[in-house]
């Protein structure tokens, strides 16, 4: 009797620590542009939410615990707070300024307007020969108070040149720019005989702190991306490409959706010689007019709702202030499918 006592007391205390680890598994399982924008015309001039992923369904080098949970999805932009959260983990502004074709004088002059003006997104690239600039703009805005570095989320990419020797050009893109970390890193275009070593040099630097996040620009093929991705560890956080109402890259954002990956557009409202195509568009147009808003307004926020990340570019210190007053305006989705509906699906950039 005593040892039947004793086994029933066992089982007792064994079945209460089984219960008590579910409980406390369960509680600690809870949340606790070529890529770059267009220049001024002066100067030349769908979320994607992953809340459903299942594990069969993530990419190589992903694993199951690092999935975007329910509660704070990557991939959903953020209106009120004009931001998004990455698949890497960091929050990046929704809304930028672009620095191709910027001199080094326009790029340091646009960049501290820029984020004097609020915002706090850059984006630049090496081969725009202008980060030396944006360096400057940076610092300028640091040292009057505007902002802190902390603040700040600045986006360069690496040039094909490059490729064979990534380190090399993070460490230089780093010099150039003043700073000791960088918020994204892009490999400039797609380049399948050695973009895979660029990569990988990209991962390194983001396990030795000087990158945050990385990603990819102009790979317009699922099969491209996927091979680039399935030869690597870090799934990008991001793909910059083309994109514009007349090119919505709707195939590409339902691709890369399943990865956490978002959609930034360079060439946002058309690119050189194509904006006022778009401007004078008759369903943009009588949107804005709706609105009381221009067309470059309404078109950058139909980029936002639509689930894209945009980086306008301009030399032109109020085209600046405007392009970032567009968070005071809603489009209906009678109007968001009207702009769906003029999709073209026309590049108007050869690269």
């Amino acid at each position: 009797m005593k040892k039947i006592s004793i086994l029933f007391l066992t089982f007792i205390l064994t079945f209460s620590i089984a219960g008590c680890s579910k409980e406390s598994d369960a509680r600690t399982s809870e949340p606790s542009d070529h890529g770059g924008a267009e220049a001024d015309t002066e100067l030349d001039t769908e979320s994607a939410d992953v809340t459903g992923t299942d594990e069969a369904e993530l990419p190589s080098g992903t694993d199951a615990e690092d999935a975007p949970d329910d509660k704070n999805p990557a991939g959903v932009f953020d209106l009120e707070k004009g931001t998004v959260l990455l698949n890497s983990g960091y929050e990046m502004p929704i809304l930028g300024i672009g620095c191709f074709r910027l001199s080094q004088e326009e790029a340091e002059n646009s960049v501290y307007w820029a984020l004097r003006d609020g915002y706090r997104l850059i984006d630049t690239a090496r081969i725009y020969g202008n980060e030396d600039g944006v360096g400057r703009g940076i610092q300028k805005a640091i040292d009057e108070g505007i902002v802190t570095r902390e603040e700040i989320f600045v986006t360069t990419k690496m040039w094909t040149d490059d490729y064979d020797d990534g380190a090399a050009a993070i460490d230089a893109s780093l010099d150039r720019l003043g700073l000791d970390y960088i918020g994204l890193m892009i490999l400039h275009h797609s380049q399948p005989e050695n973009d895979v070593e660029a990569y990988q040099a990209m991962e390194q630097a983001v396990a030795d702190g000087k990158l945050k996040s990385i990603g990819l620009s102009n790979y317009y093929e699922p099969e491209d991306f996927d091979r680039l991705v399935n030869a690597t560890t870090i799934v990008p956080a991001l793909i910059q490409n083309e994109t514009h109402p007349y090119h919505q890259s709707m195939e590409m954002k339902e691709h890369i959706a399943r990865y956490g990956t978002v959609m930034e557009s360079w060439f946002p409202l058309g690119g050189r010689g194509n904006t006022q195509t778009l401007f004078n568009d008759e369903i943009i147009s009588s949107i804005a007019e709706t609105h009381g808003k221009t067309s470059a307004q309404v078109i950058l926020r139909w980029h936002l709702q639509a689930g894209n990340i945009a980086i306008p570019g301009s030399s032109n210190e109020a085209h600046i202030q405007e392009n970032i007053e567009i968070f005071d305006f809603e489009l209906s989705e009678g109007e968001m499918q009207r702009m769906t509906d003029i999709d073209k699906d026309q590049r108007f950039a050869g690269y």
